[in-house]
């Protein structure tokens, strides 16, 4: 068992090598897509937010390069179009989310492949064995610290999108199975963010930074900087420091393409753990015909772990809105459309109406772990409603997926590139694994 656990580093730099030329099911490709859909969508809606405008203040004019700055004319170096994009991508929480890695793979790992990409010259099928690599490089990982590492207050988007993310840019350049250890231990010394920043700018900023990370780890590795080869499994290594200290699990490598089709979808503008709380509220006021006055008392149960991650009880912006149970129960008591951006606002966070709801809000940690609401509202005429839901369940009708995916695509694209731009757009992602270039798609020519 110790002699098997010296080779997880290894092991994993081999596995991600393999991608070159694994074969991959038509799931995970269109499950892909779907990612890279999703992504520009939430990028170009988050291209206006203020953490989003902070970074392209820094990083203009200071830097020459060939990658693009999503949205915009700008171009920059690759490390710094990914941190940039990574941002913005994460800035409205309206990304996807994988359950294992209990983080958000996309918009830590795809800015890293795209900056890269387009500094390369690659192929949208390297672009695409790139992306799932680096996504099932960062699920792997988790595999090995999870749950501790999060429920100790670790943001899992940023540290296990760090490996991702320099998994997928070691791929792209080409690098041996040597360097891509190297590559996994630079991402591993930069591994850090903490979930304390929930609700600031800093949250978005992990993802950013994850990608921006993986690049710097994989081009460092190739020039030839080293690190500890062994970052996983060494003593004071990632695994040490960010598990509970029992024996290293024995996680199989997945099959390639095997991981990335447990890609869950946000189709709520909030922090993803409130979206079981919403589907479950929406649904007892829609079967029971009630209006939110009808609601005396709102009981919402969640798991234990959920109340660290999104229970701001008073928000006081739009930003803390979406990482409150309370707030967000008291949306979906009201019929506000949680889906649109434009709800989680200030003025949305101090709107009387919705606080008096909010204050017959309670929280409960005290359901089974996982991704689960039980929430029982009492009416004002006594009677008690039950219903619980969990949105952590991956779909696996892909059509129902792509059609819901991209109606939000287009909701959210039209108002910024228009309507003809975006078809365009949707087209150049449906077509990426034929593209020779990756041009037309980050121009969004």
């Amino acid at each position: 068992m110790a002699e098997a656990a010296k080779q997880i580093t290894r092991d994993l730099a081999r596995h991600v090598l393999g991608y070159r030329d694994a074969s991959l099911d038509g799931a995970a490709r269109t499950i892909a897509k779907h990612c890279i859909l999703d992504w520009f969508a939430v990028t170009l809606a988050g291209l206006d937010e203020p953490v989003a405008r902070i970074l392209r203040e820094e990083v203009e004019g200071s830097s020459i390069g060939k990658a693009s700055i999503i949205g915009t004319s700008m171009r920059c170096a690759a490390a710094e179009a990914a941190l940039v994009n990574g941002t913005a991508s994460h800035a409205l929480d309206y990304d996807d989310v994988h359950l294992v890695m209990l983080g958000h793979a996309t918009v830590a790992i795809l800015p890293a492949v795209l900056a890269l990409a387009e500094t390369e010259g690659s192929s949208g099928e390297e672009v695409l064995r790139a992306f799932i690599a680096g996504v099932e490089a960062a699920v792997h990982v988790g595999a090995l610290v999870m749950p501790w590492h999060y429920d100790h207050g670790f943001h899992a988007t940023v540290t296990l999108g760090t490996f991702g993310a320099a998994a997928a840019s070691g791929l792209l350049l080409g690098l041996d199975e040597g360097q891509m250890a190297m590559a996994l231990g630079l991402a591993g010394t930069q591994a850090a963010g903490l979930k304390s920043m929930f609700g600031t700018m800093a949250k978005p900023f992990h993802a950013g930074k994850a990608a921006s990370n993986g690049v710097l780890a994989a081009r460092l590795a190739k020039r030839g900087m080293t690190a500890n080869p062994d970052v996983l499994e060494s003593a004071q290594g990632f695994i040490a420091t960010q598990h509970d200290g029992s024996p290293i699990r024995d996680v199989v490598l997945p099959r390639p393409g095997g991981a990335i089709v447990d890609t869950v979808f946000k189709y709520h503008a909030a922090c993803y753990l409130t979206h079981s709380t919403m589907e479950a509220v929406a649904t007892l006021r829609e079967r029971h015909a009630l209006a939110a006055s009808d609601m005396a008392a709102i009981d919402v149960h969640i798991p234990p772990g959920h109340l660290s991650v999104c229970n701001i009880p008073s928000p006081r912006t739009g930003l803390e809105t979406k990482f409150s149970l309370r707030h967000t129960a008291a949306f979906a008591a009201a019929g506000v459309d949680t889906a649109a951006i434009a709800s989680y606002s200030d003025t949305a966070a101090n709107d009387p109406a919705l606080i008096a709801i909010r204050e017959r809000v309670s929280v409960h940690g005290d359901l089974r772990a996982g991704t689960a609401a039980a929430v029982t509202i009492r009416t004002g005429s006594g009677e008690t409603l039950a219903y619980e839901t969990d949105v952590g369940i991956p779909d696996r009708d892909l059509d129902r997926q792509g059609a819901r995916l991209t109606a939000k695509f287009r909701s959210l694209t039209a108002p910024v590139i228009g309507t003809d731009r975006a078809s365009r757009l949707l087209g150049n992602i449906d077509a990426l694994d034929r593209a020779n270039t990756l041009g037309r798609l980050t121009r969004i020519e």
